[in-house]
């Protein structure tokens, strides 16, 4: 299931409120697996640095999401080793011209994800220390009776006693 703007959420605070309600079920972790016998995956699209339209100039960061890739989400980069504060539009230009040369590496994308939400140990602290802080506002009270980083912890260890053989069905 994607997420689709609800009707009559209206304001940015309640949809950073319905977000952070969002279970693992909720979430679709690599989009285009469902869409890739359909159009070949292009190596651009591993691109990472300025992206830039007109006279506007945004950041493309794809190490900051490798799960929708398929692949094992690790501690990304800082973006300013991908995208250097000090640039402009014309040095956005020249660079997307060499744009395989600024794609992510495959040592850069790492291990392809099995069940689609594994991270590499120490991401799940990392995230909830460098990005999550942005994604909530302190001050609005969200009323989550689970925290949403135990679903991604939970399947982990499930994964991990399962693959040791330890999993018993009358615990879980």
């Amino acid at each position: 299931m994607l997420f689709v703007p609800l009707a009559g959420l209206g304001t940015p605070d309640n949809y950073i409120n319905h977000l952070d309600r969002l279970d693992l079920s909720g979430v679709v972790m690599a989009p285009y697996g469902d869409h890739c016998e359909a159009r070949p995956f292009e190596r651009v699209s591993l691109y990472s640095g300025w992206l830039r339209y007109g006279d506007r100039m945004v950041r493309y960061l794809p190490e900051r999401v490798l799960r929708q890739f398929g692949r094992v989400q690790t501690i990304p980069r800082h973006p300013v080793e991908s995208a250097p504060l000090v640039t402009n539009l014309a040095e956005i230009s020249l660079r997307f011209q060499y744009a395989l040369d600024h794609a992510l590496t495959l040592e850069q994308l790492g291990q392809r994800a099995v069940h689609g939400v594994e991270a590499v140990d120490g991401y799940i602290e990392w995230f909830y220390l460098h990005s999550h802080p942005r994604m909530i506002l302190p001050d609005i009270p969200v009323p989550v009776p689970r925290p949403p980083e135990r679903e991604v912890l939970d399947a982990l260890l499930l994964m991990r006693m399962e693959s040791m053989g330890t999993y018993n069905l009358a615990e879980g």
